[in-house]
């Protein structure tokens, strides 16, 4: 099960708590959860707001990347490969934004410091394949029209995560996606409900993990 499983914010949602969830999730781990959020779609103009709050969110749980509390990547070809994702990002004009000022990680035990990645190309690797890391692309939008399309014109998600109250627009992406499973205003819960379905579509993979 895997793929790239997209989180949405939508105007109607308090910024600072959508940053709470998506950075809880994208953080546990080390971001190596195959449900975690490989994308996220904001409203444009506020990517400078969210970076704020995942800034502040990162400092208070992980203060010091080496006093244990944060997860190493697997191995090292596992890290390999994220970084380079990461340099091909870079090498197509995205702008990398640390989300812990000040520290730059440690190669030889494989901790690799959480970042967001701003004007990203949909054709670099990044946006291609399963990120499995602490990487987070930032997409904005300006209608919903647009993140559909965006994702129905690509593999099915294993996840997707809608924050918003309003119920026609939750009921909206409900009808006019498919996913693998889906937690609205939160993210990965959806996935530890045992007795609920959960497993993938197309791509995303066949089958059932757990539930009927």
């Amino acid at each position: 099960l895997g793929g790239k499983s997209p989180a949405i914010v939508a105007p109607d949602y308090p910024l600072a708590k959508a940053a709470e969830r998506i950075l809880w999730v994208k953080m546990l781990n080390a971001g190596q959860i195959c449900t975690n959020v490989d994308y996220l779609f904001l409203p444009a103009g506020q990517e400078q707001a969210f970076i704020a709050h995942a800034q502040r969110i990162v400092a208070q749980r992980y203060p010091d990347l080496g006093n244990g509390d944060y997860t190493a990547i697997i191995d090292p070809r596992q890290y390999e490969r994220l970084q380079a994702m990461l340099a091909d990002a870079v090498a197509q004009g995205a702008q990398v934004v640390p989300l812990l000022p000040g520290q730059s990680g440690d190669a030889a035990r494989r901790l690799m410091p959480p970042v967001a990645l701003l004007n990203v190309h949909a054709g670099r690797q990044v946006m291609q394949r399963e990120i499995f890391g602490p990487l987070l692309p930032i997409l904005t939008y300006r209608d919903h029209d647009e993140v559909v399309r965006y994702i129905n014109e690509r593999p099915h998600p294993l996840a997707l995560y809608l924050f918003s109250h309003e119920r026609a627009l939750q009921e909206r992406y409900l009808t006019q996606t498919l996913s693998g499973g889906v937690t609205l205003n939160d993210t990965l819960l959806h996935a530890g409900q045992h007795h609920l379905p959960f497993g993938g579509v197309g791509e995303s993979g066949m089958g059932a993990y757990h539930g009927r």
